[in-house]
């Protein structure tokens, strides 16, 4: 079982956490999981880009994309580090954020983006912005970081995909697994019970074409 699983929407939407949960469900299971977020590839690109002509700093250690351009190259190398992993890996997540995500997933070749599922989290921009900005206050884990500033984060952020995601992507790109839309305007415990949902159908889904379950160590 090699799996391929997409999880997006804006950040604060509840990205991480989702990503988490699945994980440690494939995990009680016996198999191996690899997490990609492409915010450290592109905390890594500004951190190279000592004389800001593509990134410019903002409070909390934070950064603001001057060149967008940067946001395709952080995908391509997003792909490139699943390839690398998934040999390996029963399930490799993917996590990002865009803007545009019908833009953004052209970015991927289309045999690797019409083999993988889709989580696609949705909440309003202003949850999102306020979850943010509590994350960054009581940070507890790496998943803790500051995002854009408030004025890009808005503008950026702003565009509303969630009909895009829910009728019309698994058809724009003949995506032959599952894509499930997510509404995380609701409580924690009533997220992860969608989430926990989404998780089993894409583990039944692998599992009628796996031919065998890992081995479980111990």
């Amino acid at each position: 079982m090699n799996v391929k699983l997409f999880v997006l929407g804006r950040p604060g939407s509840g990205k991480s956490t989702a990503a988490s949960y699945i994980k440690r469900q494939f995990a009680l299971r016996g198999y191996t999981t690899h997490h990609i977020n492409d915010y450290t590839i592109l905390q890594a690109m500004f951190h190279a880009d000592v004389e800001h002509k593509q990134f410019r700093p903002t409070a909390n250690n934070g950064f603001d994309a001057i060149d967008l351009s940067v946001m395709d190259t952080a995908l391509h190398e997003v792909e490139k580090n699943a390839e690398e992993w998934l040999p390996f890996t029963n399930l490799v997540t993917i996590e990002f954020a865009r803007d545009n995500y019908h833009h953004a997933l052209r970015q991927f070749h289309p045999d690797f983006l019409r083999d993988a599922h889709i989580l696609f989290m949705d909440a309003d921009i202003e949850t999102c912005l306020r979850r943010v900005h509590q994350r960054v206050e009581h940070a507890a884990s790496t998943d803790d970081h500051p995002s854009f500033s408030d004025d890009i984060f808005r503008r950026y952020y702003g565009p509303d995909n969630r009909a895009y995601m829910s009728y019309y992507v698994q058809q724009a790109f003949k995506m032959r697994k599952l894509v499930q839309v997510i509404d995380n305007r609701c409580s924690l415990e009533e997220c992860i019970q969608q989430v926990d949902q989404f998780a089993h159908a894409v583990f039944e889904y692998e599992m009628s074409f796996s031919i065998s379950p890992p081995a479980l160590a111990g």
